[in-house]
């Protein structure tokens, strides 16, 4: 913590330093993995996906066909997924299972 001139350095003077330098070490192996990296999903976009959640009848009126969230913390308008066997709501996570004949 010594300015230049409190070291008693000129212009022509020659420094004599010693640092501690990282290296000399092996090289890392490499990881041999047993098993195949996994395959990322992808979101694909369906076009035109509201036309499944809604039916317009003979009449002119506009009718809802996927089952609705009966939750009060969902409110009217958010629909359940339909699965194989379930239907799913995915903002509250009510899930009601169907039988084997599909009630």
């Amino acid at each position: 913590e010594y300015t230049v001139e409190e070291c008693g350095l000129t212009e022509e003077s020659t420094i004599d330093m010693l640092a501690c330098l990282d290296g000399g070490k092996r090289k890392r192996k490499k990881k041999v993995y047993t098993k195949p990296k996994r395959i990322p999903h992808k979101h694909r976009k369906n076009p035109l996906g509201t036309l499944k959640c809604y039916k317009v009848t003979a009449s002119g009126t506009v009718e809802r066909t996927r089952k609705i969230c009966p939750n009060s913390q969902c409110l009217d308008g958010i629909f359940m997924g339909v699965h194989q066997n379930r239907y799913y709501c995915g903002k509250c996570f009510l899930t009601y299972k169907f039988d084997k004949e599909g009630q």
